[in-house]
């Protein structure tokens, strides 16, 4: 049975060592409702331009290293259709590691942390068939799932502006190390991520855990491991004035940087939260200055206080009130999920915690902004 065949348009990055700027070549290839996004790639190698760099090995989504962003989400190439992508069909390397050529990065620095961390962990017994769980255990789960893909370092907005952040891989490894240490020390991986740079540097946004294909859940382990250093269980006391061991700076890497944070390809509502907190937070900072400047005009007398009065009364003063009582209100309610999330408290259920924190923000919105308006125009 044939099936329906039709052209697809791809857009791919490129770009060689020596060349003056990254481009962007389009090349058309023919797809059917089954090729995927390695396949399509592997075409353009083979029959228009053998140039084309790319990483490839298992084809079934087992060793990670397609790696792509692709249309702005981060992604296996080899399990990820055409037929489910919207044209043009954009294929860039990841974000967030020094790139060696087209679509290939330099994953030496991500591998590097691993071992920081106290990995790889090394299996010593299988489960026999037939087994069961143990009394108490619901079901027996797979303990080490991470391809080491690199797609959780390249999705995440905190790795896109630090680059001594340890990244979202090398703390969930980190937590699998306290939690099956296998001979490792878990004292001193907990103070190797307990550092400027570590798991307190993460804002929980959780788009790593967005993008993980195979649910590793980089985000609910970083809030475990900070759970676990405020608990302070099995971490030994830092001498007085000793540091963390400091993170060596990784080789040059290729970052959006803060143009990451306004790319809104793919994103899920996490990463809109860690945009928006940040520019609330710099918009509150903006009115404060302002709010002191307007106080030291109203010092010059009544007339001051008549004008301001008048002014504040006007549509524009009353909507640009509503607008700061959104920016207190989301930053701090979702400053509140933060805290919460960073403690271990609901961690597997942010995006429900958010939504309900979402929820209190409209009525309180609502409320307050009936207030103003009562207030303006009694």
């Amino acid at each position: 049975m044939s099936q329906t065949t039709r052209t697809v348009q791809l857009r791919v990055y490129r770009y060689k060592p020596g060349d003056p700027a990254p481009r962007y070549d389009t090349f058309a290839v023919t797809a059917t409702p089954r090729t995927t996004v390695l396949e399509a790639l592997q075409a353009i190698r083979r029959d228009q331009d053998p140039s084309l760099t790319l990483r490839h090995s298992c084809h079934h989504a087992s060793c990670g290293t397609c790696g792509m962003v692709v249309n702005g989400r981060e992604v296996l190439a080899c399990v990820t259709l055409l037929a489910d992508l919207d044209a043009p069909v954009t294929v860039e390397p990841l974000q967030n590691a020094p790139l060696i050529s087209d679509l290939v990065v330099d994953m030496g620095p991500f591998y590097a942390t691993f071992a920081q961390a106290g990995m790889p962990l090394v299996r010593t017994s299988e489960n026999q068939a037939g087994s069961r769980p143990a009394p108490g255990v619901e079901a027996l789960t797979r303990f080490e799932s991470c391809l080491e893909c690199g797609l959780c370092v390249s999705a995440c907005p905190v790795a896109a502006t630090d680059p001594l952040y340890l990244g979202p891989a090398a703390l969930a490894a980190a937590w699998r190390v306290v939690q099956e240490p296998r001979g490792a020390d878990p004292a001193q991986v907990l103070a190797w991520v307990d550092q400027e740079h570590g798991c307190w540097r993460c804002h929980l946004a959780f788009e790593c855990s967005t993008v993980c294909p195979n649910e590793v859940q980089p985000g609910q382990s970083i809030a475990a491991l900070r759970g676990r250093l405020v608990q302070g269980d099995g971490l030994r006391e830092r001498p007085a004035g000793a540091a963390a061991t400091p993170v060596p700076p990784p080789p040059a890497a290729q970052r959006r940087g803060l143009a990451a944070w306004f790319d809104p390809r793919g994103r899920d509502v996490g990463y809109w939260a860690f945009v928006l907190h940040r520019l609330t937070g710099l918009a509150l900072v903006l009115y404060l200055a302002l709010h002191l400047w307007v106080l030291s005009l109203l010092a010059r007398g009544s007339q001051a206080w008549d004008d301001f009065i008048a002014l504040a009364r006007s549509p524009l003063f009353l909507a640009l009130d509503v607008l700061l009582l959104f920016g207190v209100l989301f930053h701090g309610l979702n400053g509140l999920r933060v805290a919460l999330v960073g403690l271990g408290v609901a961690a597997a259920r942010h995006k429900t915690l958010f939504w309900m924190l979402m929820a209190v923000l409209v009525v309180a919105l609502l409320i307050g902004g009936w207030g103003l308006v009562a207030a303006a125009h009694p």
